[in-house]
């Protein structure tokens, strides 16, 4: 089997592609569809002075914090339009967008430098 992604974005920090919003929440949802953030969510988000978030998700109080990736990386989502059939069958994924800033979000504690994914995003 082998994978092949087809580059449909252009490689350019101005790219709106790259430009997509991001949050990474501690949390499982059982549902791979989209979730409209910009109405349900993003609106009763606060920030204070230290640029330190809160929110609430599904009643459950959240801190959040914006980070950026390292110079030089960004995230990538990828997207496979048509599963194959075979185990062993190639298969194709296109690139749809990506980010370089998103936000983290802690439900339990402040986000710190001591989260495992700030060892990423030093």
């Amino acid at each position: 089997m082998s994978i092949q992604v087809e580059n449909n974005l252009k490689y350019s920090n101005n790219s709106e592609q790259l430009k997509q919003k991001a949050h990474y929440v501690p949390c499982k949802i059982e549902s791979d569809g989209n979730a409209n953030i910009e109405k349900y969510f993003e609106p009763y988000v606060t920030e204070n002075e230290n640029g330190e978030l809160t929110g609430t998700f599904r009643g459950h109080h959240l801190d959040g914090v914006r980070m950026s990736l390292p110079d030089g990386y960004r995230a990538v989502l990828v997207t496979e339009a048509k599963k194959p059939l075979a185990e062993d069958a190639d298969r194709r994924f296109q690139v749809a967008g990506g980010f370089k800033e998103f936000v983290y979000w802690n439900w339990d504690k402040k986000p710190s430098k001591n989260d495992n994914v700030k060892h990423f995003c030093i």
